[in-house]
């Protein structure tokens, strides 16, 4: 007689590398064997993949699933999700949170959810900790300022983890929200959006994703996220020159960075890795500790080839490479761009103005972000790590700095990034309608996003709303009347565009052989589609006359 097979019980982490494990192709047979359980439990585990990846993927830490063997949630389920959510925020901004803290926070949020009966005793704290894979909690203590005494700590623990990774492969990634539409407040435009009833800035926002490597020279597609699923701007639009997602208010939550990482940035790197020649290397990404960023655990991919590493909230604004220029210089070339597109579209008067600035929509916004992202120079991006690497960054130091970089790179590229405030202001002016326009002006409307993190911060009453909030409500995004979406043209009108373009830019000085190519290309697609679709309605006329 054969012998029982043991009861055996998996932890959540033990199920998420099985579900690794699948994917890969491993059969379930094979598992069964190594798991020492039945194969109808790796078919359970299969078909409740979704499941698990989102519930786990709401711990504070990956050692909450190591020891978790059930996804069993707290009898509050309301209750538990807005004291959760408080904690991650406290946590993100580097503000200690004891357990006495933690109680009284949740006995408010109670009071507001109607759980009248609610006590915050010992045992709900050490089960809350428990069910959310909190280790621990700050006894006393006051807000993580910018130290930089531990930025120095980090740096050192930097260089020692990072010994093991080619600097290629040593990337970094940050959110950051983009008010696409806006103009300086002294503008015609603005004063007018403004005083019109119902106007809301916050419609005209989006979420930024930015990630590069340390040597500077691979810049990943952007990611960003808008409010609607579909918007009517992309109608019959089948690529973009950046990835887009969407979120009810546009914010970065835990399941879209969990799928950037997974859609995006492996398959991205895998792609730079195979151009140069090293395929296998392992990858260290650096986050900041957002409360949308999941554990380095559940980001671990490949058998570790993909890690990802987080900075300190109190090292965060002084080390992270995207918070040192990258960002902002980003923004600055979008916001030029801006007005080049309202300049080139031939504004004459100030209605002109008004006219062209409203057709401007989202399709327009990620053009424009994904140009000023490929302006943002590889030396922008390589002075961008020179704080987490212990190297020279003050403008003092700035000579010592480009010889280091002359010396490491081969290099000794001047930094084409500079926009100063006043080159953009002598831009503005020459609008219609933007006269009145002073640096002080342009210096806010550089920075009436700086503060946007992209995910969000709620106060309490917020927490308490979207707890409650069961179904996700669809965002359109609503363009002017004025506006109308079309098929777009044809393959011969593709053709004929693209043929003026090629003789065009044969006679330009400033053209060069790639961007002539690249031309011709474009032309010869929109020839064979030409030559597809004359088949085509040849055969429709055929059967016609039959």
């Amino acid at each position: 007689m054969a012998s029982k097979r043991k009861r055996v019980v998996l932890s959540l982490a033990d199920k998420l590398k099985i579900i690794e494990q699948l994917d890969k192709g491993v059969t379930g047979k094979k598992l069964s064997e190594i798991y020492g359980v039945g194969q109808a439990t790796i078919s359970d585990i299969k078909n409740s993949k979704s499941t698990l990846l989102n519930f786990v993927s709401v711990l504070e830490n990956g050692d909450g699933s190591s020891s978790r063997k059930t996804m069993k949630t707290a009898t509050n389920k309301n209750l538990e999700d807005a004291v959760f959510k408080w904690f991650l925020q406290q946590r993100s901004m580097g503000n200690p949170i004891s357990g006495p803290i933690l109680c009284e926070k949740a006995k408010i949020l109670a009071e507001k959810l109607g759980y009248s009966s609610f006590k915050a005793s010992n045992g709900w704290l050490r089960n809350f900790k428990f069910r959310h894979g909190v280790r621990e909690l700050d006894l006393a203590g006051e807000k993580l300022s910018a130290d930089s005494a531990a930025a120095e700590n980090f740096i050192e623990k930097f260089k020692t983890a990072s010994e093991s990774y080619d600097p290629e492969f040593v990337y970094n990634a940050d959110e950051t929200g983009l008010v696409w539409k806006a103009l300086p407040k002294t503008t015609l435009a603005s004063k007018r959006e403004s005083s019109a009833p119902g106007h809301k800035v916050s419609k005209e926002r989006v979420t930024v994703l930015n990630c590069a490597n340390s040597t500077g020279n691979h810049k990943l597609p952007l990611f960003l996220i808008g409010k609607s699923r579909n918007p009517r701007a992309f109608k019959n639009v089948k690529i973009l020159p950046l990835f887009y997602k969407s979120q009810p208010k546009a914010w970065m939550t835990a399941a879209l960075f969990t799928e950037w990482y997974d859609e995006v940035f492996i398959p991205e790197v895998k792609k730079h890795q195979k151009s140069v020649g090293k395929e296998g290397s392992k990858v260290l990404l650096i986050v900041d500790n957002a409360p949308t960023h999941p554990t380095a655990e559940l980001l671990e991919r490949e058998n570790g080839q993909f890690k990802t590493t987080f900075l300190p909230p109190n090292v965060t604004s002084l080390l992270q490479p995207m918070d040192q220029s990258v960002i902002e210089t980003m923004k600055r070339h979008y916001r030029r761009q801006l007005l080049r597109k309202l300049l080139i579209e031939g504004a004459e008067d100030e209605e002109l103005v008004l006219a062209n600035h409203s057709k401007i929509n989202l399709k327009d916004c990620c053009y424009i972000v994904a140009e000023a992202w490929s302006l943002v120079t590889p030396v922008t991006l390589r002075r961008a790590w020179n704080k987490l690497k212990g190297l020279p960054s003050e403008k003092n130091k700035k000579k010592e700095s480009e010889e280091y970089e002359k010396q490491e790179y081969g290099e000794d590229d001047d930094d084409e990034d500079a926009l100063s405030l006043e080159e953009i202001r002598k831009m503005i002016v020459k609008i219609p309608g933007c006269t009145e326009v002073s640096a002080e002006d342009v210096g806010e409307w550089m920075a009436c996003d700086t503060s946007d993190p992209g995910f969000q911060i709620l106060n309490d009453d917020e927490i308490v709303v979207s707890v409650r909030e069961d179904v996700e409500v669809e965002v359109e995004e609503e363009l002017s009347a004025d506006v109308e979406v079309d098929a777009g043209p044809s393959a011969s009108e593709a053709f004929a565009g693209l043929e003026t373009a090629l003789k065009w830019m044969e006679r330009q000085p400033e053209c060069d052989h790639l961007q002539l190519l690249t031309v011709k290309r474009m032309r010869d697609l929109a020839a064979r589609k030409r030559l597809k679709t004359a088949k085509q309605l040849t055969l429709t006329e055929m059967f016609k006359k039959q």
